[in-house]
């Protein structure tokens, strides 16, 4: 029992020694750097980028340790004046640079960097000093004898962190050049810096670039001549793939054309995309072009990238709205589809907008300039749009209510009747029975007197008056007018017609038909084809259809010439 103990104690401290001596830091990789202090952040920076070093060369390849080492290391570096975008590359050149720049000096003694006690005791002081107006330097320290400065971070995530300065980050390159033809500390060591730079991914074998000749493999603004002759091929191989594509397109455009709801406007766009990626790829991890060559080139084709992702995002709301729109449920010309269409195309421009913000974020923009402006912008277009948008409330009005549909028949207040034909965001159109097209907009037609004659149900009801002779047969005259309505195609049988005795005229029994007709667009023809049939039935079956009488009763007087001759002037 006592041996297993020990043999398991002996087991894990040599782990403990072997990850310790291999590793190089603690075992957590969550746990950031420590950079309380330049001590701390010096300490940090070389104890990861050692790590990193010893790794590499061992391995020859980098494992999920090593890279999370370097991104430790990177983080001793105050990035805050680069592109969210480049961070990574640029921060793994300058961790690369500033170790092969203290791997060919000599260092100070960790004991002569301040730590956190040294800080906290000079911001008590510089605290202390304030009513004397003196402020000790206790937010940088730069290394003896160099320009590598280790300042304090005073805004941002990082606030309160020591990190290498950016005005050090920015002239790391000059530093390097400086130095980069001194001899090692360790004479063991090799430049691991050019190792990375001039390197090549998987796809390209290491005998096929140790083959090259020498004057290849010399470098140029921090590539091979043989890395920029692959970036020349990459970029011609690319247009020539982008170019080949669209006059393949082009050619058989008249048959994607005919693809439901038009899906093949996503191909164009999906695959410039993938050509972007696919050029990405091999210039950054195949071809290793770095420094800010990578960087502006990297720059460019997320810029097509977003363009292109815009444009997908488009054509996709438009797909979305036809097969939204195609469905029989809904009228090309209704205002569901007009609101559907609206919806789709605000959605579309927000995730555009979305897509600009994290663009410009990744590019290291600031939008607070943009955004302040767009208040006032904002009130500028709504005093000179105000009318469109009294139009458009009055869309979402009518949407919301519901007052009228496509196809209903309404009667304005000011005596225009027609059918609604189309019910768009800002105007209504109504056809009248002159084939008069009136366009109306929505923030009048909301504010008027409507009735809709379509509604609660589709059939209209009419009526025609009729007089008929005190000496008609009354049940042959009310039989007569109720199959007349019948017998007409245009006339509801469900709910039935109906005979109504309304008056006693001077001259005739007034009778009322009341009969509905299927659809409001027929009130005029029904009325006519029911009056006409009931002027024949009536003929038919001998009913009279009385003119206007008046009796007049004549009284004769007596006159005497006599009289007659007074009255005469």
């Amino acid at each position: 029992m006592i041996t297993v103990s020990i043999r398991l104690i002996t087991s894990t401290l040599f782990v403990v020694f072997y990850a310790t001596a291999t590793w190089g830091t603690s075992d957590f990789p969550l746990e950031p750097p420590d950079v309380s202090s330049p001590r701390a952040t010096m300490e940090s920076f070389i104890r990861y980028s050692e790590a990193y070093y010893k790794a590499i060369s061992e391995q020859q390849e980098e494992s999920v340790r090593e890279k999370i080492a370097m991104n430790k290391a990177i983080l001793c570096f105050d990035l805050s004046d680069l592109p969210p975008r480049v961070r990574v590359g640029e921060g793994r050149e300058y961790m690369l640079q500033l170790f092969e720049i203290f791997s060919r000096m000599t260092l100070p003694d960790l004991n002569d960097i301040p730590g956190e006690d040294t800080v906290r005791k000079l911001n008590t002081e510089a605290c202390c000093a304030r009513c004397n107006a003196q402020r000790p330097d206790v937010t940088q320290w730069r290394i003896p004898h160099t320009e590598i400065t280790i300042g304090k971070v005073t805004e941002g995530d990082r606030a309160g962190a020591f990190l290498f300065t950016p005005q050090t980050v920015k002239n790391l390159h000059k530093y390097y050049d400086k130095v980069r033809k001194l001899p090692y500390r360790d004479n063991s060591r090799h430049g691991i810096y050019e190792m990375y730079i001039y390197s090549s991914g998987w796809l390209i074998p290491d005998g096929l670039i140790s083959a090259l000749p020498d004057w290849m493999k010399l470098g140029y603004k921090g590539q091979a001549v043989w890395q920029w002759i692959g970036l020349m091929l990459t970029i011609m191989a690319s247009g020539f793939m982008l170019w080949s594509f669209l006059y393949w397109y082009k050619k058989g455009k008249n048959r994607f054309q005919d693809s439901a709801w038009g899906l093949s406007g996503l191909i164009v766009p999906l695959y410039s995309m993938g050509i972007c990626f696919l050029a990405e790829y091999i210039l950054d991890y195949q071809i290793n072009i770095t420094g800010e060559v990578l960087n502006t080139i990297i720059l460019l084709l997320e810029f097509f990238i977003y363009i292109l992702t815009a444009w997908a995002v488009l054509v996709a709301g438009n797909i979305i709205r036809r097969m939204i729109i195609s469905s029989r449920h809904i009228s090309e010309e209704a205002l569901d589809a007009d609101v559907i269409k609206l919806v789709c195309s605000l959605i579309s421009i927000v995730l555009v907008l979305a897509l600009c913000f994290q663009a410009f974020n990744r590019w290291g923009f600031s939008l607070n300039a943009v955004f302040a402006s767009a208040g006032i912008a904002g009130l500028a277009v709504a005093l000179a749009a105000r009318e469109t948008l009294a139009n458009f409330f009055g869309g979402i009005s009518i949407f919301l209510d519901r007052p009228f549909r496509t196809g209903d028949y309404i009667v304005l207040d000011s005596g225009e009747r027609g059918e609604i034909k189309a019910v768009g965001m800002r105007s209504t159109r109504l056809q009248t029975r002159d084939d008069i097209m009136i366009t109306i907009p929505n923030s009048i037609i909301t504010n008027v007197k409507i009735v809709n004659q379509s509604t609660p149900k589709q059939n209209f009801r009419i009526h025609i008056k009729v007089g008929v002779a005190y000496n008609s047969d009354l049940e042959k005259v009310e039989e007569t007018l109720v199959q007349v309505a019948l017998d007409n195609p245009l006339a509801c049988r469900t709910p039935p017609p109906k005979v109504r005795l309304r008056t006693f005229g001077e001259y005739a029994i007034n009778y009322e038909l009341l009969s509905w007709a299927i659809r409001p667009h027929d009130r005029g023809r029904l009325t006519h084809e029911l009056s006409k049939e009931i002027h024949k039935r009536f003929k038919e079956n001998g009913i009279e259809i009385p003119l206007p009488q008046r009796v007049v009763q004549l009284q004769h007087d007596k006159v005497t010439p006599t009289s007659f001759r007074k009255n005469t002037p």
